[in-house]
């Protein structure tokens, strides 16, 4: 009896537990005697042939990155690279394809109608998914919750930057990734950061200089978290390269973080001494080292459930999704037979979790988080 030929890749930018999803994937190929074929750099590896056979392969699953490597390729635009897909993939006699990537990898999965594919949506900014009314399909993308866990533990008084911010009176501004959704950003609150500023709400600078300047006289320190796609009232972002803009039409970001603090000292030298207004951003380090223990979960179940789809004998193209059930993490598949493109599961942070007024996640907001990131301690450090 022929085996079963399963293709996997990796694209888009790395997170933390891509090796264990790959790990977890090999073990269940091995478990079902499927051979399991990994292609190198996402889907350039498919357009080039550039594959290797994963079934021996010792993978520790607790190291970052992938070792399949990755790309940002768009195959629409690539002349005949949607066509050269299907062929190559014909070729080489796949029976699926498991795409593990965000929603510019994943956005080419809708082009192969005919290829079976199992989805596994993996992005430190959480933006794949559903988060309609009261409903939420696929409550955390791979990568998320370690990230999440990081900026929080930047911005807090424990771990954090607030200790040299309350010490010498400082006002800081972090960076956080998330170029159209602001959900890393809104998980910064489990640190207890003054305001929040993300992509889906334009920032009205004159009202918020007004906050600055209250809250400031309240305390003498602030924490400010900025997500690198935030927008000005006119709708322009705040720092970005609109002339360098890659294969699916995004610009890029050039430190918004950076920009609002040099604008802030100007603007605020007449309230106070704004020679400690300063800039962090963490950058690479959201996505970077080991996967806590949430994210090598839910890889693992994640990674056995792809393979497992293909041997109840799956032959469509469906999302694997994580969630809660009673305290437990828990897959599930959303059929993908109704959803025309990736913008149909594009999940942005609305007033059910970002209070534009305070501009800090609502109290609905924080109970989403709290699911995914321990809160830091708020302690009192004021004399």
């Amino acid at each position: 009896m022929k085996k079963k030929r399963i293709g996997i890749l990796t694209g888009g930018g790395d997170v933390q537990p891509l090796n264990a999803v790959i790990k977890s994937a090999i073990d269940s190929a091995n478990r079902n005697n499927f051979q399991l074929i990994g292609f190198k750099r996402g889907w350039q590896g498919v357009l080039e042939k550039e594959s290797v056979p994963l079934n021996n392969k010792i993978l520790d699953r607790t190291i970052g990155g992938t070792i399949l490597k990755s790309s940002r390729v768009n195959l629409t635009k690539i002349k005949g690279g949607v066509e050269l897909v299907k062929k190559n993939v014909d070729e080489i006699g796949l029976d699926g394809l498991i795409v593990i990537g965000g929603e510019d990898t994943l956005s080419n999965s809708f082009c192969l109608k005919d290829v079976p594919q199992v989805l596994i949506s993996k992005t430190i900014d959480n933006d794949v998914g559903i988060a309609d009314g009261r409903k939420v399909v696929n409550y955390f993308t791979l990568g998320h919750p370690t990230a999440a866990e990081k900026i929080s533990s930047f911005v807090s008084l424990s771990e954090g930057l607030r200790s040299t911010a309350y010490s010498h009176e400082r006002i800081i501004v972090v960076e956080s990734m998330g170029m159209h959704a602001g959900w890393l950003a809104l998980s910064s609150s489990m640190g207890h950061p003054d305001f929040i500023i993300i992509p889906e709400f334009t920032l009205d600078y004159s009202n918020f200089l007004d906050k600055v300047v209250e809250k400031y006289g309240e305390q003498k320190d602030l924490i400010i978290v900025i997500a690198e796609g935030a927008r000005w009232s006119d709708g322009s972002y705040i720092s970005a390269d609109e002339s360098e803009k890659d294969s699916f039409g995004h610009p890029r970001f050039k430190g918004a973080a950076n920009l609002l603090a040099e604008k802030m000292k100007k603007d605020l030298k007449k309230f106070f001494d704004t020679r400690n207004v300063n800039s962090v951003d963490p950058s690479y380090l959201y996505r970077s080292g080991r996967p806590n223990k949430l994210d090598l979960s839910a890889a693992a179940k994640l990674g056995r459930a792809a393979v497992n789809y293909f041997k109840s004998g799956g032959n469509n193209t469906v999302l694997l999704t994580t969630n809660f059930k009673d305290g437990k993490l828990v897959t599930g598949s959303y059929s993908l037979s109704g959803v025309s493109n990736i913008d149909d599961l594009h999940r942005f942070v609305t007033e059910r979790f970002y209070d534009p007024s305070t501009m800090n996640a609502t109290k609905e907001g924080k109970k989403y988080i709290r699911n995914i990131v321990t809160e830091f301690p708020l302690n009192s450090y004021g004399i």
